[in-house]
């Protein structure tokens, strides 16, 4: 069994990380070693963890280092390691003891470099936040979500049936990446995607420089404590609007978003990708 490194960003998010540490501690993959990332937490995380999980390797560094940076700072030390898989997951995911096994097998079993996980809602039951990602270039959503907020009984059986899905890019939550990866085409774009779209930018990017192909697996399903209130937009006033454009923790954020898009749009989709892009920016701004 190859070794495996599962690596948690986390920033005052005490409950939910022991949550998902005492879930990752049920794993039944062996050779699985578990890599906490804090980013400067305020709430005692940091000394829970030593305390209540002796077993976890803690790397601390600074809340400057947004997800990308934290990121980072655990695969190296898995790559120091000489770790086989890296496993990138959130500390709000909720998963089974078989989890990390089953993707393990999975990606040995088809020797994939790349491997997501389904990722459905925790609450509501039975909605999917995700099936991968794919571009959609000239359009405003050229990183679109597949089968976001759409119940399970509104996806075609044949697709949740299938054991892998060719995806374009994926999120970064439960995704199981094999060391050649970095080792051929780095690590996560710290400089233009520090927080959001670095995940995505990352799969792309191997893609286009090593020809690595990324899949998902329909039938291994993480389940995400997570809410859209969560990337709710600010009030439309001057600091509202400079928050939702200019900030890395922002979605919006127009650095990564155009970064990605002189990066990696086909040529002769820029300009129609820029002016839709444009056009949702504008009637957001009114």
């Amino acid at each position: 069994m190859p070794s495996i490194a599962a690596i948690i960003p986390t920033f005052n998010r005490q409950a939910k990380l022991l949550r998902f540490l005492e879930l990752i501690r049920q794993q039944t993959c062996p050779n699985l070693q578990i890599i906490v990332v804090d980013s400067g937490s305020i709430d005692g995380t940091p000394d829970l963890v030593t305390e209540k999980f002796p077993e976890v390797s803690l790397v601390q560094v600074s809340d400057r280092n947004f997800w990308a940076g934290a990121t980072n700072a655990g695969v190296k030390l898995a790559l120091d390691r000489q770790i086989d898989f890296i496993l990138t997951i959130n500390d709000d995911a909720v998963i089974q003891p078989d989890h990390i096994k089953n993707m393990v097998d999975l990606a040995q079993k088809y020797q994939l470099s790349i491997l997501g996980n389904r990722i459905d809602y925790l609450t509501p039951n039975n909605q999917v936040w995700s099936l991968g990602t794919y571009s959609d270039w000239g359009t405003d959503r050229f990183l679109k979500i597949a089968y976001n907020d759409l119940d399970l009984a509104e996806i075609p059986s044949e697709i949740l049936a299938q054991e892998l899905i060719h995806v374009d890019a994926l999120p970064g939550n439960g995704v199981l990446i094999n060391r050649s990866v970095f080792e051929q085409i780095g690590l996560y774009n710290t400089t233009f995607c520090p927080h959001y779209h670095a995940d995505s930018e990352l799969i792309v990017r191997a893609k286009q420089v090593a020809n690595i192909d990324a899949w998902i697996a329909p039938q291994i399903v993480l389940q995400n404590d997570f809410s859209n209130d969560q990337k709710q937009i600010p009030a439309k006033n001057l600091a509202g609007l400079k928050y939702i454009f200019f900030h890395p923790k922002s979605h919006l954020f127009m650095l990564p978003i155009l970064y990605i898009i002189w990066q990696y749009c086909p040529p002769a989709k820029k300009i129609s990708t820029l002016l839709a892009l444009s056009r949702r920016f504008h009637k957001m701004k009114n």
